[in-house]
């Protein structure tokens, strides 16, 4: 299941900017970040947290950067390479997702990030997937809200991953 709720959060996400023009992508609303810093923000988390602690691979070199980080200034100039990276580091972790057991989600790993909760217990892979895909959704309420604002209707989200919280079949 926690396989299928991060699935399930890209592809609200991606419905929520399909519509969305490139100019607007990297628009930025009174201050905030725009929606390309957002999907990538969203996606170093998965990158650093599963790709490299738990699949060993190397980080994105356009999504590692500090911008993208907590506290990044939430500015994007170039969404057809952010768009990239963020294929990249899916097309990395789908594989990995869809593999695993619930055996494998138990496994527990050493912590030295910025989440202070993890530090004490390690990175727990289970809760890990969960917490980010519920990132995912919290960041695409404020995307639902920006989309508003800017003249886009804000659509009915979440959709698949709400229909992944109750059970129904997720299938892409």
């Amino acid at each position: 299941m926690p396989a299928t709720l991060l699935l399930t959060a890209w592809d609200d996400l991606d419905a929520a900017i399909a519509d969305v023009s490139p100019a607007d992508m990297v628009q930025q609303i009174d201050g905030g970040s725009c929606f390309a810093w957002t999907i990538g923000h969203v996606t170093f988390q998965i990158d650093s947290w599963i790709n490299r602690r738990f699949q060993h691979l190397e980080l994105d070199p356009l999504l590692s950067s500090p911008r993208f980080g907590i506290g990044g200034d939430g500015a994007v100039d170039d969404w057809p390479a952010v768009r990239m990276a963020v294929a990249g580091v899916r097309d990395r972790l789908r594989p990995f997702l869809l593999s695993l057991t619930e055996a494998d989600l138990d496994l527990t790993l050493p912590y030295d990030g910025s989440y202070a909760p993890f530090h004490a217990g390690g990175i727990h892979l289970g809760v890990a997937i969960v917490q980010c895909a519920i990132h995912h959704v919290f960041h695409l309420g404020e995307i639902v809200a920006k989309r508003e604002l800017m003249g886009y209707e804000a659509g009915s989200y979440p959709g698949a991953f709400g229909a992944a919280l109750v059970g129904a079949p997720y299938q892409r």
